[in-house]
């Protein structure tokens, strides 16, 4: 039983007829008369008397419409339901805690409550799998190598070393170092080779030292984006090129043109292309 043959027969009851039911549904009168003889069909009964002055339902007719009534109700409430905007599409964009903290702090250059999609920010220390749709967009650090990941470059980002202003520049302040999971990427490995043994102070994410460095207890690396941003801090030498790396966003081929999914990549990418001295507040 097509679920269309009901609908388009209950508008046909409704209307009496093919041409009344063709200005409300859109559909033709011939077509709404094939349809109500291919629901008689499969139901195996005949639902209409067919005359000259329109269509008059016989006794299973009637009963059918009885029976419909209650799903022409469902339906014109998920139709509200539609409407009141609460089944906006949710893109779940996946990012380093640098750059999710960036985004979230200056959503409001690239979203706003009555756009068409809802941002989902999901800050990783690891990668989630946008081949398994786990998120619909990532901002990563390299081009995807999988055929079915789209990647499109968006710039890229430089580190550099930053300590408090309130600090001399000459002042022999310690390091900040980073431990556990974040000991292995390639900044906290730069810090424990150049200089293991100045870390006075360490912690297990390297998002939570901003404060540290802006209260004046230590230096730390900090990508340019996050050290530019605040006029209490500043730069004492020139950024580590052999940190620097490329800014991607990630999304599955099949979702790129989904439109939320495009219209969020467009939003995210003319925020991050931008000059990257953005205000952030950490």
């Amino acid at each position: 039983m097509d679920w269309e043959d009901l609908r388009l027969f209950l508008a046909v009851a409704k209307a009496s007829g093919l041409a009344g039911a063709a200005d409300k549904t859109g559909v033709s009168a011939a077509t709404l008369g094939r349809r109500v003889s291919s629901l008689e069909k499969s139901l195996n009964v005949r639902l209409v008397e067919r005359e000259a002055r329109g269509y008059v339902l016989t006794q299973a007719g009637r009963e059918l419409v009885f029976q419909l009534e209650g799903m022409d109700e469902v339906a014109q409430s998920i139709s509200r339901w539609r409407e009141s905007g609460r089944t906006r599409r949710r893109v779940r964009i996946s990012a380093g805690d640098w750059t999710a903290r960036l985004l979230m702090d200056n959503i409001s250059e690239f979203w706003s409550p009555e756009a068409s999609w809802v941002p989902e920010f999901l800050a990783d220390l690891h990668n989630r799998d946008v081949a398994r749709r786990q998120i619909d967009i990532g901002v990563r650090s390299r081009r995807p190598k999988q055929e079915w990941l789209a990647g499109r470059k968006i710039g890229t980002v430089r580190y550099a070393v930053y300590q408090a202003k309130s600090a001399r520049i000459e002042a022999e302040l310690g390091w900040i170092g980073v431990v556990e999971d974040e000991a292995h990427f390639p900044t906290g490995t730069w810090i424990r080779e150049h200089h293991g043994d100045e870390i006075t102070v360490t912690v297990n994410k390297a998002v939570h030292a901003l404060s540290l460095v802006r209260q004046g207890a230590g230096r730390m690396l900090l990508p340019m984006f996050v050290g530019e941003a605040f006029q209490d801090l500043q730069r004492i030498a020139e950024p580590i090129d052999d940190l620097q790396t490329e800014r991607w966003l990630v999304m599955h081929q099949d979702e790129r043109h989904e439109p939320a999914v495009r219209q969020a990549l467009a939003a995210l990418a003319k925020l991050l292309k931008r000059d990257p001295h953005l205000q952030a507040e950490f």
